[in-house]
């Protein structure tokens, strides 16, 4: 499977500041049942092929996710859309802890 890594990015000139509600509400638009999460530093989840369509938001410190290979930095504000059939690893980066939102898309 081929996974093209699609990732908003926040944009503070027009959304203003990062906050949890925001992002949630930013989440939530795009058809998502959206959960808090925060990962200690060292973590990584591990390679699990996604068996529903999801998305992973970043309110507070740095992940790298890969998908399918492909890896990205994500920081505070960035929402990756993760398909239905990739293979997902999720690793904090960096000595802080990382907080965000899990995402699941509505049945």
């Amino acid at each position: 499977m081929l996974t093209i890594l699609r990732i908003d990015r926040w944009d503070p000139s027009r959304e203003g500041r990062v906050t949890e509600a925001a992002l949630r509400r930013k989440v939530q638009s795009c058809g998502y049942d959206v959960s808090s999460v925060a990962w200690p530093p060292g973590t990584i989840v591990p390679a699990q092929t996604q068996r529903r369509e999801r998305a992973d938001a970043v309110l507070a410190g740095m992940l790298r996710i890969t998908l399918d290979g492909e890896s990205a930095i994500l920081t505070p504000g960035d929402i990756v859309h993760v398909p239905r059939g990739a293979v997902r690893l999720l690793e904090v980066v960096g000595s802080r802890s990382a907080h965000g939102l899990y995402a699941i898309a509505q049945a």
